[in-house]
């Protein structure tokens, strides 16, 4: 299969934890940026997709022309006759009926809202700028255009939040009975306001949320398809999949990421030099890295064991120092054996970083 995502790295305002390329929504920029999006994906048309991911940012932002203007130049320059899944990500504040039924006539048909949150004072805490009011809204009405296939995220592990607030987060969004839920840990990153603030989590009781998470939504019915995503069945994102497969993707846009033929790039971090380099027909890529033989299984294990169902090929372990560390986990029962396949085991999924992180250190 091969993926097509597209950054759109505009948002309205920061949010407080978020590392991710972004730069506040100017018209004007964000027009050039559109035409330069445009010019960047001939460079790789007439390519056949199985998924596409529009992704930021806040890719809602754009206003409708803009959206039009990228959607259509799908049509021209790639052949997604048969695209599978075609995900937009959006954020409450930022999107309209009018936008969603564009959306909708472009043949987008899976969305991911980010709420992160119910509780409105949470959401200031957070930097977000909607309410949960606003978000029940966008949702009614994106139901009612018929969007059957819904992805929400969440985040869980806050100061201050208590479990009790957690377990109640999640009674009310299962109400809503979306088809995916993406649930994430707050993690402080060195580049976002909250670490300038000193904000701090409790590894413990981030690990006995996620402990209720898992309980509740399989109860829901939830497959616990990957690490921090659950899916009704049949609903599992098959864009991000792709990742965990360590299957080929395009990417377009500052800050996005590719996979093309063993070669792993990433653009330019800077909306300015991304247009002036795709206007003078220079390559956008800092970064472009050969993935050896070597490389390539060990991205297929750290990538494959966050499918927890699926998991990896035994046949990735043949490496001497790979079967001595896999005899490792699997006698300290961290990782498990079923059939052919390795999987993390069940008590292991909160602390799967450590653990795959041990597959890197020995084959490197």
């Amino acid at each position: 299969m091969l993926g097509l995502y597209i950054h759109i790295p505009f948002c309205k305002q920061k949010c407080f934890y978020c590392d991710f390329f972004s730069e506040k929504y100017n018209t004007i920029i964000a027009e050039k940026y559109i035409n330069t999006l445009i010019n960047h994906a001939q460079q790789f048309q007439n390519n056949k997709i199985d998924t596409i991911y529009i992704g930021g940012g806040t890719p809602s932002i754009l206003s409708l022309k803009q959206i039009k203007d990228l959607l259509s130049s799908l049509n021209r320059f790639f052949d997604i006759t048969s695209t599978q899944e075609f995900t937009f990500e959006l954020n409450p504040e930022s999107i309209s009926k009018e936008k969603l039924q564009l959306l909708k006539s472009y043949g987008v048909n899976r969305l991911s809202i980010g709420l992160q949150a119910i509780k409105d004072e949470t959401l200031k805490f957070l930097g977000r700028i909607h309410d949960f009011k606003t978000f029940c809204n966008i949702y009614d009405i994106a139901r009612k255009e018929m969007f059957n296939n819904i992805n929400i995220d969440l985040i869980y592990g806050l100061p201050n939040q208590t479990v009790q607030e957690w377990q109640k987060s999640l009674e009310n969004i299962m109400l809503f009975d979306s088809q995916h839920l993406s649930l994430y840990p707050l993690t402080i990153e060195q580049s976002t306001p909250f670490y300038k603030r000193n904000i701090v989590t409790n590894d413990n009781i981030q690990k006995h949320m996620y402990k209720i998470a898992v309980e509740i939504l399989e109860k829901k019915g939830y497959i616990h398809y990957e690490i921090s995503n659950w899916a009704r069945n049949g609903k599992q994102s098959l864009h991000n999949s792709n990742y965990w497969h360590n299957f080929e993707y395009i990417g377009l846009g500052a800050g996005a990421s590719g996979y093309i033929n063993r070669n792993r790039y990433k653009n330019v971090e800077n909306i300015k030099n991304y247009i002036n380099l795709i206007k003078d027909n220079s390559d956008v890529k800092t970064e472009n890295e050969y993935i050896n033989n070597k490389l390539y299984i060990t991205e297929k294990i750290i990538l494959g064991l966050r499918l927890l169902n699926e998991g990896v090929d035994i046949d990735c372990f043949n490496d001497f120092n790979l079967k001595k560390t896999l005899l490792e986990c699997l006698a300290n029962k961290t990782l498990k054996q079923k059939n052919k396949k390795i999987i993390l085991a069940k008590e292991s999924v909160f602390i799967s970083n450590q653990i795959i992180s041990k597959f890197v250190i020995t084959n490197f």
